[in-house]
């Protein structure tokens, strides 16, 4: 049976720039391989979720790997938990979370502390001292200036809003509950005096003293989104019959994988590493999630010229799967649009090929967003790629007689 890996280049997908001259950093990179790939499978482009929908990571792979985010989504925080490796119980709540600068006033000045790589433990120790009356708080450090935080105790609910603002220059905003039921508001009261606790406990830690001193961002801040509880999801190998992996640098994604009960396998930071080992452990498994981030951290930065070397460094290593393509199923594409200009993610669909053994290819020779609408693939939904895939390993169920 043919073997099936998923590469999903974390926000590569992007908009026309005005200063890449209208186009996208996909269509000016030099990508030999990743055009080789296109030419060599049937092309399209594909709305994570719906057209104009705008999604984050979670609810793409998810729609990707088959699942209706609709159905079992709560909140990206329990992904982010799980990813981390925390442990969640029922009646837990679950929110990921941001190392941030704020001024006196609370006014966000950097959402991820100059992307804060050191410290962070020593401050997830200071956050884990908050008490809270009736609440255990459970927090984890993830990588940069990621985290999450968990809230154990009795009647808590998830549906509360962000603490988050999500743009810089806007003040942290007061967590409401999304609905008039007691436990909601009540949820909403305890998490905005852990954030006011956060705040004095973080100001004047030893590790952002040393920051300022040294002209960076102090991590004074969390910044809260996402709150969900977990959620009973049936695995991916039960849903598919196929056994699989998952590599990935991203706590979130990680999160994802434990939740669908994937394998988790070690990921290297170099990506030719990354792809001969998921090539290794594709000898003997089914299916592969492949998941690499960087794009979208530079789009998020409005770093177009580091998209376009992170999208040639991507392609530099992609070489061996072309062979793998030859005899298997390989499916290459973004999991949703970062727009350079705006930094953040956009409802715009992404490019997506799917090469393999039997598989009616089409005249795109070049991989990007432009040349991929015009595949014989045509305009698809996330949720519509694992079972085109199925169907051409020959393993859909029939419809009808």
């Amino acid at each position: 049976m043919p073997k099936v890996l998923m590469l999903v280049c974390d926000g590569m997908a992007d908009r026309p720039l005005k200063e890449l001259g209208g186009k996208t950093p996909l269509e000016v990179a030099t990508k030999d391989n990743l055009n080789s790939i296109a030419a060599m499978g049937i092309n399209g482009i594909l709305d994570p979720i719906a057209p104009g929908v705008r999604v984050g990571s979670d609810t793409t792979h998810l729609a990707l790997l088959g699942y209706d985010p609709y159905a079992v989504y709560t909140g990206r925080g329990p992904f982010e938990a799980i990813g981390v490796g925390l442990r969640l119980e029922d009646g837990d709540i679950a929110f990921r979370s941001n190392f941030a600068t704020v001024d006196e006033n609370l006014v966000v000045l950097d959402r991820r502390a100059g992307r804060i790589q050191d410290g962070t433990r020593a401050l997830a120790e200071a956050i884990n001292g908050i008490k809270l009356s009736g609440v255990e708080i459970i927090f984890k450090e993830s990588t940069a200036h990621r985290g999450a935080l968990v809230m154990r105790g009795k009647d808590l609910r998830c549906e509360v809003s962000d603490s988050d603002p999500h743009v810089t220059g806007s003040k942290v905003l007061d967590v409401k509950a999304m609905n008039s039921t007691p436990g909601a508001e009540k949820t909403a009261e305890l998490v905005n005096e852990f954030s006011q606790r956060v705040q004095d406990v973080l100001r004047t830690h030893e590790v952002n003293v040393a920051r300022v001193n040294k002209g960076l961002n102090p991590a004074n801040m969390l910044l809260l989104r996402g709150c969900g509880r977990v959620a009973k999801i049936q695995s991916f190998q039960e849903k598919y019959g196929l056994q699989t992996g998952c590599m990935t640098t991203t706590g979130l994604i990680r999160g994802i994988a434990m939740g669908l009960g994937m394998e988790l396998l070690s990921t290297s930071e170099d990506y030719s590493r990354r792809i001969e080992e998921g090539l290794k452990y594709l000898k003997k498994n089914d299916f592969l999630l492949l998941n690499i981030k960087e794009p979208d951290e530079a789009a998020h930065d409005h770093k177009a010229r580091e998209k376009i070397t992170l999208i040639e460094r991507i392609d530099e290593a992609m070489a061996p799967l072309k062979g793998f393509a030859k005899d298997n199923y390989l499916l290459l594409l973004s999991d949703h649009t970062t727009s350079t200009s705006y930094g953040d993610h956009t409802g715009d669909p992404v490019p997506v090929v799917i090469a393999g053994p039997e598989v009616r290819r089409d005249d795109v020779r070049e991989f990007d967003e432009i040349s991929a609408a015009k595949g014989g693939l045509g305009r698809i939904r996330g949720r519509d790629l694992i079972p085109i895939v199925m169907d051409l390993m020959n393993k859909s169920e029939k419809f009808g007689a």
